[in-house]
C-alpha cells in the first residue's frame, strides 16, 4: 500500500508552533535526519502534543515512502524501514487515543502490510471499525487481508454484512462482484448485480454483469450488456475485448473482426489485440489480410515471432517464412528464427535435411536449444539415422537431465526397433532423474502391461495418480484394470468417470466406462457407452469385442456375432475372438 498523506494536522497557534521548534531544538534534532521522537513530551501542552505528534507521524510516513520510492533493497535499508514502522505505529497509536480518525486506523494497517503483517493489519482495521462501522474504506481493506491470504469466504461475508447495510453502496457492490467472478462464482456474482436498478448500472457494473452471464452461458444477455457498455464509454477497451472474445465462442468470425479492428484505433491498444485480429484473419481463411497486419504492425521480435507462430499454426508456411525473412535484415538473428525456419523447412516443404541445417545454427546457449535437440532427434529418426539420433538424446539428456522428452524419445526409439529391454533400461534412466514425470511413470506402467506385469502396472499407474491426480490416462488405466479384474468397482467407476470428465472424446476411456457399467450389470448404459466409444474409435479390435459382450449379455446374438466378426477383421489371430464366435 501507499502511505497517503494525511491532512489531520490543525490550524497551529504561533505559540504552539514556537513551543514544538523549541523541543526539537532540544532533541538536537536536525533537519536532514528528520523528527526522531515516540514519547510524549511532558513539557508540551496535549494540543501541542497532539499538533507535535501529527508532525513527527508525517516525518515517519515522508522518510518511509523516500525508501520505498529509491528502490533500495539493502539490508541496511530493510532495518530502517522496520525501524520507521514501528515508531510510526507507536505514535499513530497515541494519536488515536486523543484524536481517532478512520483514515488513521486506515494508515494505521497500511503501515502493517507494507512490512506484510497481515494479522496485525486486520487487527487494525477491526480496531477501526469498532469506533466507524460504516467506514467503506475500512471495510473493503479488511476484506482485502482476507484476499490475499485466498480466504475468499472471509472477504465475500465482510462486503455482503455492509451491503446488507448500505444496499445502494455501488462500490462494494462492484468490488464484491469482481471477488465472486475470480472465484467462478458466475451465479452469485450475477444474483448480486441483478439487485442494481439499470439505470443505476455503471459501465464496470455492466462488465461485471456480462463476464457473469457469459459464465452461466447466457451469451445474448452478456452480448446486450456489455454492447451498453461500450455505448455509454466508447473507449472501453475491456469491454470491446470481452464483446469480440464473446462473437468469436459464438464463431461470429466477422463481427469480432470488426471490433478488434476497431479496438486498434484505441492509443492504448497492446499487440495481443493485432494477434487476436491476426488469429481471426485466418480463421476467416484470408491469410493476406493476416500477413497485412504483421506488416502494419510493430517490428519488434516479441511480436514478429508471435506472428509467425500463428502462421504456423494454422500452417500457412509461406507467410510465416516471410514473416521470418524480416529478420534476415536485423544486425543479430534470433535463434527462433533458425527454429521455425526448420518447422517451415519440415512440415511445409516435407524437406528433413534443410530442417536440420537450420537446426545445426542455434546456439547452446539458445532457449531453444533443448527444443532443437529433441526437434533435431526426430528428424534423424524420420531419415533413419538412428545411431546420429540416439547421439543427440544422450547430448540432451546430459546437458537437460530434468527433461523427459529425450528420454521418452529414446525410449519410443527403442520400441520401434523391437527392443523393450533398451526401452525398459532407458526410461529407468529418466526415471532415476525425475520420479515425478508423469510420462515416464506412465510409459513404465505401459512397459509393464505388454510384459504381462499388471501389479507392477498398476503401483506405476497408482503413483502416476498420487503425484498427478488429472492424468487421465493413468486413471483410466487403474480403472480400467480393476473393471477387467471386477474388483473394487466403485473405484474403478469414479476413477474412469473422472478421466472422462477430463478427456470426454476419448474413445479408450468412453470404452472403459462402458466396461465398468457392463460389470457393475448396468447393461443399458454399457450399451450407450459402447456405441459411443467405436464412433470414437471404429478400428479397435478390444472396443469391437467390448461391443459383443455387452450385446451377448443383454441377450442379442446377432449383434455379438457381428461384433465378434468385425474384431477378427482386425485382430484375425486373436484365438480368444474365434472361441468366443465359435461358442454363439
Amino acid at each position: 500500500m501507499i502511505y497517503p498523506a494525511s491532512t489531520h494536522c490543525k490550524a497551529i497557534s504561533s505559540a504552539a508552533v514556537l513551543a514544538i521548534f523549541f523541543v526539537i531544538a532540544l532533541s538536537g534534532c536536525a533537519a536532514k535526519t528528520g523528527i526522531n521522537s515516540s514519547a510524549a513530551n511532558p513539557q508540551l501542552t496535549p494540543e501541542t502534543q497532539l499538533t507535535f505528534d501529527y508532525l513527527v507521524y508525517q516525518d515517519y510516513l515522508s522518510r518511509l515512502s523516500q525508501i520505498m520510492r529509491s528502490g533500495d533493497r539493502s539490508q541496511e535499508a530493510a532495518v530502517e524501514s522496520a525501524r520507521l514502522q514501528q515508531e510510526a505505529v507507536v505514535v499513530v497509536d497515541r494519536i488515536l487515543k486523543v484524536d481517532p480518525k478512520a483514515q488513521l486506523y486506515a494508515e494505521k494497517a497500511s503501515l502493517f502490510w507494507a512490512a506484510q503483517q497481515i494479522d496485525e493489519a486486520r487487527e487494525a482495521l477491526k480496531e477501526g471499525l469498532e469506533k466507524f462501522p460504516e467506514d467503506r474504506k475500512l471495510i473493503m481493506s479488511l476484506s482485502s487481508t482476507y484476499l490475499v491470504e485466498n480466504r475468499t469466504t472471509d472477504a465475500e461475508s465482510v462486503l455482503q454484512e455492509y451491503i446488507h447495510k448500505h444496499p445502494d453502496d455501488l462500490i462494494v457492490i462492484t468490488q464484491l462482484a469482481r471477488i465472486l467472478l475470480e472465484q467462478k462464482k458466475f451465479a452469485q456474482a450475477l444474483d448480486t448485480l441483478k439487485v442494481i436498478p439499470a439505470e443505476k448500472r455503471t459501465t464496470e457494473i455492466l462488465y461485471y454483469y456480462a463476464k457473469a452471464s457469459a459464465g452461466l452461458g447466457l451469451t445474448k444477455q452478456a452480448i446486450r450488456a456489455l454492447q451498453k457498455a461500450v455505448k455509454v464509454k466508447p473507449d472501453y477497451l475491456e469491454a470491446w475485448g470481452e464483446l469480440a472474445y464473446l462473437y468469436e465462442l459464438g464463431k461470429d468470425y466477422d463481427a469480432a473482426e470488426k471490433i478488434y479492428t476497431k479496438m486498434l484505433e484505441f492509443p492504448e491498444a497492446s499487440n495481443h489485440i493485432r494477434l487476436r485480429l491476426i488469429e481471426l484473419s485466418l480463421k476467416l481463411n484470408n491469410p493476406d489480410r493476416g500477413l497485412s497486419l504483421v506488416l502494419e504492425g510493430p517490428r519488434n521480435t516479441a511480436f514478429l515471432l508471435d506472428s509467425a507462430q500463428i502462421f504456423l499454426n494454422s500452417k500457412f508456411y509461406g507467410q510465416a517464412s516471410t514473416i521470418l525473412d524480416i529478420f534476415v535484415l536485423e544486425k543479430e538473428i534470433p535463434d527462433a528464427y533458425y527454429f521455425f525456419k526448420a518447422s517451415i523447412a519440415y512440415e511445409g516443404e516435407e524437406d528433413p535435411a534443410k530442417a536440420l541445417n537450420f537446426l545445426n545454427k542455434v546456439k547452446p546457449s539458445s532457449d531453444h536449444y533443448d527444443r532443437s535437440l529433441q526437434f533435431k532427434a526426430h528428424l534423424l529418426i524420420d531419415l533413419k539415422k538412428d545411431k546420429e539420433a540416439l547421439t543427440v538424446l544422450r547430448k540432451g539428456q546430459e546437458q537437460f537431465p530434468d527433461n523427459p522428452n529425450f528420454f521418452l524419445i529414446e525410449a519410443a526409439l527403442y520400441m520401434e526397433l523391437k527392443q523393450p529391454e533398451k526401452a525398459e533400461e532407458t526410461l529407468l534412466r529418466g526415471y532415476k532423474n525425475i520420479p515425478d514425470s508423469p510420462q515416464i511413470l506412465f510409459q513404465l506402467g505401459t512397459i509393464e502391461e505388454r510384459k504381462g506385469n499388471i501389479d507392477n502396472t498398476l503401483k506405476y499407474m497408482e503413483k502416476t495418480i498420487s503425484m498427478h491426480p488429472d492424468h487421465a490416462d493413468a486413471l483410466n488405466f487403474v480403472g480400467y484394470i480393476l473393471a477387467d479384474r471386477n474388483e473394487q468397482l466403485d473405484r474403478a467407476m469414479v476413477l474412469i468417470s473422472r478421466a472422462n470428465k477430463l478427456e470426454p472424446d476419448n474413445g479408450f476411456i468412453v470404452d472403459s466406462l462402458a466396461w465398468v457399467h457392463y460389470r457393475l450389470g448396468n447393461f443399458d448404459e454399457a450399451w450407450k457407452n459402447i456405441g459411443r466409444a467405436l464412433s470414437l474409435q471404429p478400428r479397435q479390435p478390444e472396443l469391437w469385442e467390448h461391443y459383443g459382450d455387452i450385446a451377448l449379455a443383454m441377450g442379442n446374438k446377432k449383434e455379438a456375432a457381428k461384433a465378434y466378426k468385425r474384431a477378427l477383421k482386425f485382430a484375425p489371430n486373436n484365438s480368444e475372438l474365434r472361441r468366443k464366435l465359435d461358442s454363439l
